[in-house]
């Protein structure tokens, strides 16, 4: 039997002890993942998965969460929905590498939908907007990232999952502290 790279030894009870990345997941030791697939190389499987992830899901929920989400008499406020996205589904982003078809597609989607239920939405009192976290996280196969990081020349994700969920939250925010009812809007780098 081949050694796992992913496991760093035993535990006191025999049980494998897996090594995990600097956001704390399983490391990912693969040569070639998710991120750095060309469209040739994504399987079905993998592809629906992530649509299912990254469009499918906000679809479903969006659409049914909308009556709950309404303002009543009773609470006139507004309420939000924050896509989660990235400007791997933006089409006016210069350069786009042959890598990651499925999730450019995903977030595109995602995109589409924030777009096109807005106003609608906006309307029932609902301000819908979709938001890119920044770079949180190194997707390199292989545990490039890792080992790169302890490189001296090492540039990994310069934000963490707490500045991610900053910009996820501020156009709520921004919303209840200057009254601002943006929708439809695309933001990157707390900006539209």
């Amino acid at each position: 039997r081949q050694a796992d790279a992913r496991v760093a030894g035993m535990d006191d009870t025999g049980a494998e002890v897996v090594r995990l990345d600097e956001s704390g997941q399983p490391l990912d030791v693969a040569t070639v993942n998710s991120w750095s697939r060309r469209l040739q190389d994504v399987g079905t499987s993998e592809l629906l998965q992530t649509m299912a992830v990254n469009a499918a899901s906000p679809f479903v929920l969006c659409s049914r969460l909308k009556q709950i989400l309404t303002p009543t008499a009773a609470d006139p406020r507004k309420s939000h929905i924050i896509n989660v996205s990235a400007l791997e589904g933006k089409f006016r982003v210069g350069k786009k590498s042959s890598a990651h078809p499925h999730t450019n597609m995903a977030k595109a989607a995602l995109n589409m939908m924030t777009l096109t239920c807005a106003r609608d939405y906006a309307r029932d009192g609902i301000l819908v907007n979709a938001v890119d976290t920044g770079w949180v996280t190194d997707m390199a196969p292989g545990g490039v990232g890792v080992k790169a990081a302890r490189h001296q020349t090492h540039v990994g994700p310069p934000l963490d999952e707490e500045d991610g969920a900053a910009r996820v939250l501020d156009p709520i925010l921004c919303h209840l502290n200057e009254g601002t009812a943006e929708f439809g809007a695309f933001y990157k780098d707390y900006r539209r």
